[in-house]
């Protein structure tokens, strides 16, 4: 008989009202490689609840051998599309450059959104701006975690803008 046991330890940042979340951390193991994880939106996970899109990220990650998980976003509000026309947070743009200085990878994962929503192609453009001293680190799946053909394997491809 074989017992696998594990321990994930978690860390969310949110804002004081938990209407934005900045950072949804998840670490399993601290000797391997860390990824940052760029989409678009927050989720309703925390600490404790996983939704579908942390599931398929740590999944993922974990298969390619990396220890930790850091899923940051380019919109905070949790209530997603509603607040695509606010103003950057600036509690939002620190994680991300923080988490940016901490991982091996970046991997931008927003899929396709930019090329629907103005709104969002700004953004994209906004935090590539802002993120260009780590463009050695910036890797890309093409589509979101949640597309069928992201599912189950991912393939890191160099990120050209």
């Amino acid at each position: 008989m074989i017992t696998d046991k594990s321990v994930v330890k978690t860390e969310a940042v949110f804002s004081d009202d938990r209407q934005h979340r900045y950072l949804l951390r998840k670490e399993w193991d601290k000797n391997k490689k860390k990824a940052m994880v760029l989409m678009v939106s927050p989720s309703y996970a925390d600490g404790i609840l996983v939704d579908p899109t942390t599931m398929y990220v740590l999944n993922n990650l974990y298969r390619m051998d990396f220890g930790t998980a850091e899923i940051v976003n380019i919109f905070s509000a949790i209530d997603g599309r509603k607040s695509m026309k606010n103003e950057i947070e600036q509690d939002n743009l620190e994680q991300i450059l923080a988490s940016a200085a901490r991982v091996d990878v970046i991997v931008i994962a927003w899929g396709k959104a930019g090329d629907t929503s103005k709104a969002v192609q700004k953004r994209q453009e906004y935090f590539l701006e802002k993120l260009g001293e780590f463009a050695d680190k910036m890797q890309m799946i093409g589509f979101h975690p949640l597309a069928p053909r992201m599912r189950l394997r991912w393939k890191l491809e160099k990120f050209i803008p």
